[in-house]
């Protein structure tokens, strides 16, 4: 490729340019930057990330009392890590330094000892931090040795990474093949990080460290309004701003340790935006009269962070100590907001608990107090006609899901006791145009993020709608009006109302209940579902509590039937057949069932009067965690039958079906749809099943609502018809690029038995034959698996049914490895997968015989290999192999890294030909590296070492002018000092996280080099031997 187009001209030059534009410092480094205190950055070595130079001089200039001892315990401070944390774990810690700063010792007038926070970064004026973007810096890990595209830089601080590719290469390619790659060798580089970008110049994505691609995201828009565009070019102008970098690095991370695990959170585009508006809107709180707005932003696209970002802001960023009032309307989402503020350390270490208003009287006393934080009901503002609070403080009220919760007298109260608080408004569904309450109160909309957007943006994945009451004969629907939809609303919310709502509806509720609707309903759900069996967890929204157990008993029954039908069907099925069915078998003996329903008084005479017994459901929701199992995606908790509980605030990632058999109202509606639309790894959409025809409905209600963004188009669900449209021309695109590569994906699917197994062979050796054949294939293939999820067996013909299990299978052999064993001859693998391959035929043309590469001369081997009959997949497992085995012998001498740049350059060499040539070139290329590798592995027996470990100090203390009997003596060198470290570091716990342990162990070292090493070895080179045996040690040795 000309040089003006490659990735360096086009994506990286265009990038370093807008930075430059941006006000950063644009240094290209590679064979430029010169190591040394008086070098170009001030490196010591390639090892460094954290530039001191710029690092200090940031320590000096932004904390005028700091001394020469306080900026060198800073410096220990921010560089010192436990070997036991994790790189999240480190990388959390040091973002507590870089937000609040260092805790350096200070000696008080009175001789007292005490700690300060030295700042090293300026969160007040932007431009006075240091701002350098590097282009093409070698970093160096204990092993590998990498070049960075571009880091930048805050004061010495590596708090941007960025990755590029050629516009003509998939972004992901950047998170696959470098990103992945860094994390292992190169971790330190990630100790500080904030932002990671992965970019390709056309296409951009941002994320957090920990984060897996599918929770990268873009950054589209400048303004709310922008049409948008996933550009690099608009990222770095988003992200990259000076004012907006450090913005975002102060007050738009989280870290969230919820459910026992810690997840790095970055703000969204949207997100980003709509809080910074809401911010502006608190700052002019007077001038808008405590009215800030309403912040809609839809259901799944990160409410909840969102309130912690706009809580975090205000805090960091406004005058006073304001006491922020976090309101819902139910005790599962007061709970549930509550705890995420504390799993993401937003109440200062305290539980949550002691924040949450118990009652009304202990509301009015938290309101009166000043905390900062406090979470309640509205349903706690229960007192009429108190005197109005005026407190010296601002209050501010953050109202979740505030249309449901600003009618009646609690709202009515709420106000009239605080008239001088500030109200915000955020909800996840839009407000309709009669909806004047709301608006009074909160005033109209600071921010919108509409449904279309969100899924166009990746914040939420499609939702597909199936109407299964049409394909349903014996399935009686009443029809739906206004009247029954309000009736069975307040059922939920009062169950005196169910009484009501029995007899009012007495036709319409039969219908909904009787036993043989509900019947053919479960049986349909049983098929249906079992069928998607790979897509997820399952939700079904029953019309009451009394349903909801009822139809779990209906589903449990057929769940058994199902399972018996398909173990006869497995009797008669081919080997292969019998194998898939079997997993699903298994799958749907272990999937757990369960009730979830809010209690009530008297609730077993209730069920009782059905023949039904609440009592074992009830004991699995007091006695289990149900939420949190539903939520682990491992869980085998994977089918929930609830009617009102869990259908707001409650969010299942892996939750991918939502069937609803009860008639919802459209904010109640659209929220419970939204369950399914949540982001998660390997799930391309959710599914919503229809067996009530409510969305017919939400369609026609949705005319009613305000939509001031898109027009049209918020429709939020898309009609399953689409994605089987899909499907059909994924397969044919699939068939078409198959048929150009000379593979017949039809002769998998008439083939049989071992005849089968050949052709899958045969077609994976057409599809790997190039690089980019086999990423464009395996992209199909893997667009297919996801929307495949999705379908029941009557959804798509036998024949793209054959079609796409032939291509799964192919992709599925793709992704395959060979196992391999480290302790056996590297030859003796390579002659096995050779014969796997290869037959030579002798004289007598009556026997094959395998032959030894060992043995064999190599213009032998090229002329057999040109009779492989499946060239490509031979040098695919051959080239895993070595570099396989590469991995562990560089992690067992790192001098060895001559052999891995040799792989390197061979599989680049091949990756840019990829003709037949080539792969005959390429195959014997390895086969001589291999060939010397193997060599390399039994040096330690020809130098006279008992071990690999004594030949690894060895290399590192070789040099070129070395006499006879200065050889000798590093060899006797290498022994004794392996023998001490070891002994030494068998005294020690954990050698590695105590400083004082660390320079034993160091000392040794540079002792027994000092004391033992020949006179031909002078104070420098000494030095540098002991600073690199250190290192290899450090790294090998963490216990002895």
């Amino acid at each position: 490729m000309s040089y003006e187009y490659s990735e360096n001209i086009l994506v990286q030059e265009s990038a370093g340019n807008l930075l430059q534009e941006l006000g950063w410092r644009v240094v290209f480094a590679y064979n430029i930057e010169v190591l040394g205190d008086n070098g170009t950055f001030g490196r010591k070595s390639y090892r460094e990330v954290l530039l001191l130079r710029y690092f200090k001089a940031a320590l000096q200039k932004l904390n005028p009392w700091i001394n020469q001892n306080q900026i060198e315990e800073a410096v220990q401070k921010f560089t010192a890590t436990l070997s036991t944390s994790s790189l999240l774990q480190i990388n959390e810690e040091k973002y507590g330094f870089i937000r609040d700063g260092i805790p350096v010792t200070i000696k008080k007038p009175n001789g007292q000892v005490d700690e300060k926070r030295a700042l090293i970064v300026d969160f007040n004026n932007p431009s006075n931090n240091d701002f350098l973007a590097v282009k093409e810096m070698k970093i160096h890990g204990e092993l590998y040795h990498r070049r960075t595209d571009i880091v930048g830089f805050v004061n010495g601080i590596p708090l941007l990474f960025v990755e590029l590719k050629r516009n003509d290469v998939a972004v992901q390619n950047a998170y696959d093949d470098n990103y992945t790659d860094y994390l292992s060798t190169i971790p330190q580089l990630f100790y500080y990080n904030a932002f990671l970008m992965l970019s390709n110049g056309f296409e951009a994505k941002v994320g957090t460290l920990g984060s897996k691609f599918e929770f990268f995201h873009e950054w589209k828009r400048l303004k709310e309004d922008d049409a948008g565009s996933v550009a690099l070019a608009t990222m770095l102008k988003g992200i990259c701003r000076k004012e907006t970098f450090i913005d975002l690095l102060e007050n738009f991370i989280l870290y969230d340790h919820s459910d026992g695990h810690t997840v790095k959170i970055l703000a969204r585009n949207h997100q980003y935006l709509g809080v910074n508006e809401a911010f502006e809107a608190y700052k002019n709180r007077k001038l808008r009269k405590g009215k800030l707005g309403v912040f809609w932003h839809t259901q799944g696209s990160g409410k909840s962070y969102s309130m912690l970002f706009l809580s975090q802001k205000i805090r960091r960023r406004t005058d006073g100590s304001p006491t922020i009032v976090v309101l819902t309307d139910r005790d599962e989402l007061n709970k549930q907001i509550s705890e995420t503020f504390e799993n993401c350390k937003m109440l200062g270490g305290v539980k949550a608990s002691k924040f949450i208003a118990t009652s009304g009287n202990d509301l009015i006393k938290k309101l009166k107090a000043n905390p900062s934080y406090i979470f309640t009901l509205i349903q706690k503002f229960n007192k009429k006609d108190l005197e109005p609070i005026h407190p010296d403080h601002d209050i501010l009220i953050l109202s979740d899901e505030a249309h449901r919760s600003q009618n009646g007298i609690f709202a009515e109260n709420m106000c009239n006791l605080l008239p001088d608080a500030s109200r915000l408004g955020f909800t996840g569904t839009p407000l309709l145009k009669d909806d004047n309450i709301t608006e009074r109160t909160f005033g109209g909309y600071i921010s919108i993020y509409d449904f279309k957007r969100a899924v166009e943006d990746g914040a939420t994945v499609p939702l597909y709608y199936e109407n299964r009451a049409d394909k349903i004969k014996e399935l009686k629907n009443p029809e739906i009006s206004d009247k029954i939809l309000d009736a069975i609303e307040k059922a939920d919310l009062d169950p005196d109302a169910q009484e009501k709502l029995e007899r009012d509806f007495a036709k319409e509720y039969h219908l909904l209940t009787a036993e043989p609707r509900l019947r053919a309903v479960a049986k349909d759900f049983v098929k249906h579902y079992s069928d998607l069996w790979t897509s997820g967890k399952a939700m079904f929204v029953c019309l009451n509590k009394v349903t909801c157990v009822r139809m779990f008993n209906f589903a449990q029954e057929y769940w058994a039937e199902e399972i018996k039908n398909l173990e006869s069907i497995c009797k008669q099925a081919t080997q292969q057949e019998a194998q898939e069915l079997n997993r699903k078998i298994q799958w749907m003996r272990e999937t757990e069932m369960a009730v979830v329903v809010s209690d009530e008084q008297n609730e077993q005479q209730t069920f009782a009067k059905w023949g039904l017994d609440i009592v074992p459901h009830r004991k699995k929701m007091e006695k289990r965690e149900l939420d949190k199992e539903f939520k682990d995606s491992n869980s085998k908790f994977r089918i929930v039958f609830v009617c009102a509980m869990w259908l707001t605030g409650f969010d299942v990632k892996s939750l991918s079906c939502l069937y609803l058999d009860k008639l919802l109202k459209a904010h109640t509606l659209m929220q419970t749809i939204a369950r399914a639309n949540r982001v998660n790894e390997g799930k391309s959409n959710g599914l919503i099943v229809d067996y009530a025809g409510i969305v017919k409905a939400l369609r026609k209600a949705l005319a009613d609502y305000t939509n001031k963004v898109s027009g049209s188009g918020n429709d939020p669900t898309i009609d399953k018809e689409e994605l089987l449209k899909r499907i059909v021309e994924v397969v044919a695109k699939a068939e078409s690029f198959l048929d150009g590569c000379n593979a017949n994906l039809k002769s998998i699917i008439e083939s049989k038995n071992f005849d089968k197994l050949a052709a899958i062979k045969d077609v994976e050796n057409a599809v790997c034959s190039t690089l980019e054949n086999k990423k464009t294939f395996s992209t199909y293939a893997a667009e297919l698996v996801r929307l495949m999820k999705y379908t029941n067996r009557d959804d798509v013909t036998s024949e793209i049914r054959a079609k796409f299990k032939a291509i799964d299978a192919v992709a599925r052999d793709l992704k395959t490895k060979r196992r391999h064993v480290t302790n056996v001859d590297l030859m003796v693998q390579l002659n096995q997968i050779m014969n796997e391959y290869v037959d030579v035929v002798k004289n007598d043309k009556k026997k094959s015989k395998q032959f030894d590469i060992s043995k064999i001369d190599f213009d032998l081997l090229r002329r057999e290999f040109a009779k492989a009959k499946r060239q490509n997949l031979l040098f695919r497992d051959l080239e895993e192999l070595i570099k396989d085995r590469l991995a562990v012998m560089l992690a067992q001498n790192p001098f060895r890294i001559n052999y891995y740049d040799r792989y390197r350059e061979i599989i680049e060499a091949y990756n840019s030909e990829q003709d037949r040539a080539t792969i005959e070139k390429t195959f014997m290329d390895l086969m001589n590296l291999a060939a010397s590798m193997n060599e390399e592995e039994q040096r330690y027996v020809r130098e006279g070492f008992k071990n690999d470990e004594e030949l690894s100090l060895y290399d590192m203390l070789f040099k070129d002018d070395l006499s006879k009997q200065d050889i000798k003596k590093i060899k006797e060198v290498a022994v004794d000092l392996l023998q001490k470290v070891k002994a030494k570091i068998a005294e020690f716990d954990h050698w590695t996280d105590k400083q004082e342990t660390k320079a034993a162990v160091d000392n040794l070292i540079r002792d027994t080099l000092w004391s033992e090493l020949p006179e031909s070895f002078d104070e420098l080179s000494i030095s540098e031997y002991r600073q690199r045996i250190y290192e290899y040690v450090y790294t090998h040795y963490k216990v002895a």
